[in-house]
């Protein structure tokens, strides 16, 4: 009896054991349609058009990690197949750490959320006074205001000991696009400061409280700040799934750094399972939103609901059927991934890619198929045609948001047609406005087109902005919002291309801006994907509080074009290559540029160390001996621009053959 009594204790400490373990090895669902739907994604992703090389998805459920498969080949060259292990970069997944790692300084006791960065941070600092109402939670929630992304050295072909340092004096020298708080554009900025944050409190490096803090506890081995060196087993990017991309690091650490593989991203989630490495206080506010002021003004729940990192923690239609969805997604130079976490179910998607896709649209099915075949979602769910809504009057008060707008999708005039009760929509292409768009208005606010897409108009902290509605679920998003007309101001801006001279040799991102004005907005300029008010001379301010990745350009003293951190030359000002010169490089992450006006072959000799990059006569890129290899140029490039980079001194001999 006594021996029974001991099994039976034996018996029973094995389940308690056994129900505490973070990861089960017991699945009683195999799941099986679950499965299916991943490996033909999988499939098809390697398989079809497109640059994807290597893929890698992970499922868990129940705390179980219940399927992993490798797509692809990680080396294409040595013909090396994907597996478990492959290490992918995971972009902005990065994010959800960095969130994770302020959250466990606050357990410790070392800072609140709401506590103002400043008072943490003392060496933070901005040319803009409202910096010192930013917060520790508005650098997670991307409410802080900040321009948006550094992109200069952000990402490398090798690890760089000076991104943080350089970001830092960017940001002293910049503004902000909105009061802290009112506004969420995405904004890798604010993860930069949490970075430098983490650091300052913890006392050592982000690599190390990340491995020591949260790689360790959860057992992620495979899973670092950037790659190892001499890494094994990671997969590579590739042009065509042809030619092998550089390695690409990026030191954007805290926002798009990390390494890791689709079943360590899966272990991470553990964080927010049990309340273990994190307080049961923190994990909620880990997965709640984290919503902008200026949500308290709309009538409308959020598109997009931002988490502490996450891009949202609910989605439709599973919000509306009492399932939490968080998500967050991540994209470089060269991967794309996705990681869907469930925490009612414990259940967790991961897709990673060494290439580009729609890391939502792609990985999505997955879950989908998940929640129905374990019976959280029905099989079939009854949508009902919607009504056609007859054409309403439109409201006396809706002319005041005619105007020009701007937002993702470029810079657009917005009118009213009463006699149709219609809304117009002209677009800019660069030389006149085209109408591209009409909406009848059906009442309560809402514009309808022809493809059935709503908006609405909304004054959100005094912006007046366009929304765009999502179906059934009436929630919104801002589109754009409106422009300021003033009278035109005297300024010494040109409209031209320009080229950075300022560039680091090993750069994977090489940009070129162009300059443009608009006749109809004789106070504004536009610079690619932005559109800035010129407020003096040399000056221009940010006007778009709900756009992301904006950089305020100015003048210098020698007329060079400053965008964010790049300083950049006016293609019009590069001087011709002269016959027989020498060009001499000293360093200090300063190019060289040449235009080619002699008719003949171009040669030059790249010396260890440098770079070359050719542009065509139209600024497209014709050759960058970084991502070539090449050591020897030979080309034909009359009429075009050669930029010789070194981060040492240096000289190169080009000359034209004829």
């Amino acid at each position: 009896m006594k021996r029974i009594i001991r099994l039976c204790i034996v018996g029973l400490l094995l389940v308690v054991l056994a129900s505490c373990s973070l990861f089960r090895p017991v699945q009683k669902e195999p799941l099986t349609q679950t499965k299916d739907v991943a490996q033909q994604i999988g499939e098809a992703l390697v398989s079809e058009d497109g640059d994807v090389s290597a893929v890698s998805i992970a499922i868990m459920h129940e705390g179980a990690i219940v399927y992993s498969q490798g797509f692809g080949l990680r080396d294409v060259e040595n013909n090396l197949p994907v597996d478990s292990h492959t290490r992918f970069n995971i972009g902005s997944i990065s994010k959800i750490f960095t969130g994770a790692s302020i959250l466990l300084l606050e357990d410790e006791g070392l800072l609140k959320l709401d506590d103002k960065v400043v008072d943490l941070l003392p060496n933070f600092t901005m040319a803009d006074e409202r910096h010192k109402d930013i917060t520790v939670r508005m650098l997670l929630n991307h409410t802080s205001g900040m321009p948006g992304t550094n992109m200069r050295n952000a990402f490398s072909d090798e690890p760089s000991s000076v991104y943080l340092q350089q970001s830092m004096q960017e940001f002293a020298n910049s503004n902000l696009k909105h009061d802290p708080g009112a506004f969420s554009p995405y904004c890798n900025d604010g993860f930069t400061i949490a970075q430098v944050l983490v650091e300052h409190l913890s006392g050592i490096p982000f690599p190390q409280f990340l491995q020591e803090r949260i790689f360790n506890p959860l057992g992620m081995n495979d899973s670092s700040v950037g790659f190892q060196p001499q890494e094994e087993n990671m997969a590579y990017g590739y042009i065509e799934r042809a030619m092998q991309l550089p390695v690409e690091y990026a030191n954007i650490t805290a926002s798009g750094g990390l390494t890791s593989t689709a079943e360590d991203l899966c272990r991470f989630v553990a964080i927010a399972m049990e309340p273990t490495l994190l307080r049961e206080e923190a994990i909620t506010e880990y997965l709640r939103a984290q919503p902008p002021t200026y949500l308290l003004q709309s009538e409308y729940p959020p598109l997009l609901s931002y988490g502490l990192g996450w891009d949202f923690v609910s989605w439709e239609p599973y919000r509306s059927q009492g399932i939490q969805v968080l998500g967050k997604t991540g994209g470089t130079l060269e991967y794309s991934t996705m990681i869907f976490f469930l925490p009612q179910s414990q259940s967790a998607v991961v897709l990673l890619s060494a290439g580009h896709l729609d890391p939502i649209g792609t990985t999505l099915p997955i879950v989908d198929a998940l929640l129905k075949e374990t019976g959280q979602i029905p099989e079939k769910t009854k949508t009902e045609k919607a009504k056609a809504l007859k054409t309403q009057p439109l409201p006396p008060d809706i002319e005041t948001y005619s105007g020009y707008y701007y937002g993702g999708k470029g810079l657009l005039r917005l009118s009213f047609e009463p006699h149709t009760s219609s809304l117009r929509f002209e677009t800019y292409d660069g030389s006149t406005f085209v109408e591209t768009d009409t909406s009848r208005y059906i009442g309560d606010g809402i514009f309808e087109n022809q493809s059935g897409t709503w908006n609405t108009f909304e004054t959100l902290n005094t912006v007046p902005c366009l929304m765009e509605i999502r179906r059934p679920y009436n929630v919104a998003g801002i589109a754009m919002t409106k422009l300021s007309t003033q009278p035109s101001i005297e300024h010494s801006f040109t409209p031209s291309s320009y080229v950075p001279v300022n560039l680091p040799a090993n750069d994977l991102y090489f940009p070129v801006f162009t300059v443009s004005f608009i006749e109809e907005l004789p106070s504004h300029l536009i610079v690619d994907n932005a559109i800035y008010a010129i407020t003096g001379q040399t000056e221009t301010s940010m006007v778009l509080p709900a756009l992301r990745d904006q950089a305020a350009p100015r003048l210098d003293e020698n007329d060079h074009l400053i965008i964010g951190s790049y300083i950049c030359m006016n293609t019009s000002d590069i001087r011709a290559l002269e016959k027989g010169e020498a060009i001499t490089i000293d360093g200090d992450e300063k190019a060289v540029l040449r235009e080619i006006t002699e008719q003949g072959t171009f040669t030059c000799t790249v010396p260890e160390g440098g770079r070359i990059v050719v542009l065509g006569p139209d600024l497209s890129d014709l050759e960058d001996t970084l991502y070539s290899g090449s050591d020897q140029l030979e080309m034909d490039i009359f009429g075009s621009y050669v930029v010789f980079m070194a981060d040492r001194p240096m000289v190169f001999q080009p000359s034209i053959i004829q």
